[in-house]
């Protein structure tokens, strides 16, 4: 009997942890680009229709005034291996929540809306 309760007890963490890291933390969506904070922290306002898909499959960049850039990637923690043109590169999840993501890209900071 102890057992079963042990078992149904962990389960329920488990359970418990897993939803809340998915609704809170994860980056896998299409998110809306409101703003790029430039490195050289000037801020560039971003016209409404550009969006950041972040799948298992990738990132697809669709950008009005440049198209659909798409980027295969790997996550370790908080870091993003992004490959684009053979190349690969670090992006950062500086802030995850419910309602906002913002990464630290080579071009500057992506700061994404849901």
């Amino acid at each position: 009997m102890k057992n079963i309760i042990k078992y149904f007890f962990t389960l329920s963490i488990l359970l418990c942890s897993t939803s809340t890291f998915s609704k809170e933390n994860d980056i896998q969506f299409k998110w809306k680009l409101t703003q790029i904070i430039a490195s050289d922290t000037n801020t560039i306002k971003i016209n409404d229709g550009n969006f950041v898909k972040i799948d298992d499959a990738g990132i697809l960049e669709m950008m009005k005034e440049y198209g659909n850039r798409y980027h295969p990637y790997h996550r370790e923690g908080k870091i993003l291996h992004v490959t684009s043109a053979g190349e690969t590169t670090k992006w950062e999840v500086l802030l995850v929540d419910k309602h906002n993501l913002h990464l630290d890209t080579p071009i500057g900071t992506y700061i994404l809306k849901r």
